[in-house]
Order: structure tokens, then C-alpha cells, then sequence
């Protein structure tokens, strides 16, 4: 029998998406929900999804240095600033630990692991 998924995908039901390489999501995948019909009702259309991304351990990221955070700080500018672009911002979030992104930088003075992307080694792990 054929993964109805992939039936799915090859007529064009569910959009197939492309993203950008720097983008968290670029290597999850696409899939899609599908509600069964109830009794005399039409089939729904399927509702496409990302599939779930679980943030990596942080000793999958190699050190270059620590930044120290100052008053104001925002996690695009730390990111446009350190790593230049500021949608990577989620790179500092994964290389910390960090599960609120929005209290990244907070509180001034709080040390940020500037990194290599995920399981790229460094000299100093060789």
C-alpha cells in the first residue's frame, strides 16, 4: 500500500515548502495532518504542518568565545552584531540552552556561547 503522506504530496494537496538554509526549521520536514471523516461527512483536506523540532544538547556546539550581555541588548542585534544575520538569532538560542528566546539577553551581564553551527567541530576539539 502507498504512504498516503506521499500521495498526498505528489498531487499537490499538501504545499511542499522550501526554506532558506539558515533557517531552524529548513531540515525538519513538512508533513500533514489528516482528520478522518465522521459518518456521511466529505473528507477534509489535509492541514500541512512542520514536523516537531527538538533543540539540540549544547555540547553539540563547538566554543569560539563568550559575549557578555549590556542593557538593551536584543537577540537579533546580538546576532546581526556577532554571527551577521539577524534571523540566526536562534543559533544562540539553541548553542545556550535558552527555551525563552525572548529573555535571551537578560539579565545584563549574563555570558552567551558564541558557537559553530551544530556539530561543525572546532580546532579546539580536534
Amino acid at each position: 500500500m502507498p504512504d498516503p503522506l506521499q500521495a498526498l504530496l505528489a498531487a499537490g494537496a499538501v504545499p511542499t515548502v522550501s526554506l532558506p538554509p539558515t533557517s531552524r526549521y529548513a531540515a525538519v520536514g513538512v508533513t500533514a495532518h489528516v482528520r478522518p471523516p465522521g459518518p456521511g461527512e466529505e473528507p477534509a483536506p489535509p492541514v500541512p504542518y512542520f514536523r516537531r523540532r527538538l533543540c539540540p544538547p549544547v555540547e553539540r556546539f563547538a566554543l569560539l568565545h563568550e559575549y557578555a550581555t549590556v542593557e538593551g541588548d536584543r537577540r537579533d542585534l546580538v546576532a546581526a552584531s556577532l554571527l551577521g544575520d539577524a534571523e540566526l538569532w536562534w543559533r544562540l538560542a539553541d548553542a545556550n540552552g535558552v527555551i525563552d528566546p525572548a529573555r535571551m539577553t537578560l539579565p545584563p551581564g549574563r555570558r552567551l556561547r558564541i558557537t559553530l553551527p551544530e556539530a561543525v567541530s572546532g580546532a579546539g576539539d580536534a
